[in-house]
């Protein structure tokens, strides 16, 4: 898989991974049905983006970046991240998520770009009790317990979680029926688009933002953008309103949702405790890497729900878009077919993934001194 994928990345290919995907007509997969590779949190709007000029000749953005290099020190994954995150494009368009490299530190990893058009992984497993169900551009979080299951996203229509999510599941033994809760992290289609699957085949409850749940409706009546790429538009039914620091509890797991107002208006976000060589680790799960629209996004969004990161001392951040957060495809790809690893490149611990959200927040700041915010 990984020489196939490693072929088709000739410069054309490469050249069409620039388009933004977030409203661009999506590409075909083998099997023939819609797959978009999504923003990954940012979506390549001049409009958010500082122009390399911009970023280049601005002292206030040097200095933020040169925060983001004094924090990660001599550590070669937050070195990394810092190659990431601090750059005019915010390291999120699919040119960035594209082309990204590999930490230099261990284990040793073998570059995996998001190419285009996406090709499908089916299930991988990165811890005891979570796992990701995707292609290269769009996934889904689904967290296991002692009676049910947490699934956060669903992809990008009815035919990725028909033919991707569920089979996938099926195939590592466990059962669909079992999802208790379905969660959105926003209404965008590439993660809304396989709920009425789902909710209308297995009944989850089903969580998304008080304001994502009008848009969503609202979208799903458009024949452009991406609603035009759906062959079933019917809805979901409404459930539930997602209200910062809600619980939800299965079994032996309690998810906790935060809002990070921002990449949408009704943008949330969860940590969850994940388990791994017999230790509780908390993770935070985003719902974007870098779109920031505004400072007010930015304060009451963004850096709310990494502040709770830090608060809850969790050890990692991902996001159902890899080649973003600390899920890049070199990772899970390394830990699902070496599970479970010795190390585990997807938790950095408390304190490094401490550092790694300042490395977030200067970087980001960084762009908004560009943009003259």
């Amino acid at each position: 898989m990984l020489q196939r994928i490693l072929a088709a990345m000739s410069a054309s290919a490469v050249a069409a991974v620039l388009v933004c995907a977030q409203d661009a007509v999506p590409q075909q997969s083998a099997a023939g049905s819609a797959r978009a590779i999504g923003r990954g949190g940012r979506g390549g709007d001049s409009a958010y983006l500082p122009t390399q000029a911009q970023w280049d000749t601005n002292a206030k953005t040097q200095e933020y970046v040169a925060k983001a290099k004094k924090i990660a020190g001599d550590d070669p994954d937050l070195i990394f991240d810092v190659g990431v995150f601090c750059k005019a494009s915010g390291g999120a368009t699919n040119q960035d998520r594209a082309t990204i490299g590999v930490p230099d530190s261990v284990p040793h990893l073998t570059p995996y770009p998001a190419p285009s058009p996406a090709a499908t992984l089916g299930i991988q497993r990165l811890f005891d009790n979570f796992y990701w169900i995707g292609n290269t551009g769009i996934g889904a979080w689904l967290v296991t317990s002692s009676s049910g299951y947490i699934l956060f996203d669903s992809m990008n229509s009815e035919d990725d979680a028909r033919d991707i999510i569920v089979p996938s599941m099926k195939k590592a033994g466990l059962d669909p029926a079992k999802i208790k809760y379905m969660v959105f992290g926003h209404f965008h289609l590439d993660h809304t688009g396989g709920g009425q699957y789902i909710q209308s085949n297995y009944h989850p409850k089903v969580i998304m933002g008080r304001d994502d749940w009008d848009l969503y409706f609202k979208t799903l009546k458009s024949d452009t953008g991406q609603a035009a790429r759906l062959k079933n538009k019917t809805p979901m039914t409404r459930d539930i309103d997602a209200v910062d620091g809600m619980k939800i509890t299965v079994g032996d797991v309690t998810a906790t949702i935060y809002q990070m107002t921002g990449h949408t208006p009704g943008s949330i976000g969860m940590i969850v405790p994940v388990k791994f060589q017999g230790k509780n680790h908390p993770i935070l799960l985003v719902t974007a890497g870098s779109d920031v629209h505004n400072r007010e996004a930015f304060i009451g969004g963004y850096e709310h729900i990494w502040d709770m990161g830090i608060q809850n001392k969790v050890e990692s951040v991902m996001q159902a878009h890899p080649n973003t957060n600390m899920n890049i495809l070199a990772r899970t790809k390394y830990v699902s077919d070496n599970y479970p690893p010795a190390k585990n490149p997807l938790l950095y611990g408390a304190e490094r993934t401490r550092n790694y959200i300042e490395i977030m927040r200067a970087c980001t700041q960084a762009r908004m001194e560009a943009l003259g915010w």
